[in-house]
């Protein structure tokens, strides 16, 4: 998995995008798995700045994909 998130928000919609087939719901749901096993796996990463940015960068993308799925369901 690569960390395109940008590409993939930027890119969202767009007939021609490259992450056409990535429903954000899914997305959404991989992602915060992926959230809550980091943290149950390395309590001492808040010391690390890498992984603490990293940590950011997740919680980040989580809120701009809940916004995505919520404009989603909205629409529907």
């Amino acid at each position: 998995m690569v960390w395109d998130w940008s590409t993939y928000l930027a890119d969202y919609g767009q007939p021609a995008s490259k992450y056409l087939r990535v429903n954000p719901h899914t997305a959404l749901t991989l992602l915060e798995k992926m959230k809550d096993t980091s943290k149950k796996n390395n309590i001492f990463a808040q010391f690390r700045k890498n992984d603490r940015d990293r940590q950011k960068l997740i919680e980040t993308v989580v809120r701009q994909l809940r916004a995505l799925v919520t404009g989603m369901s909205q629409h529907v």
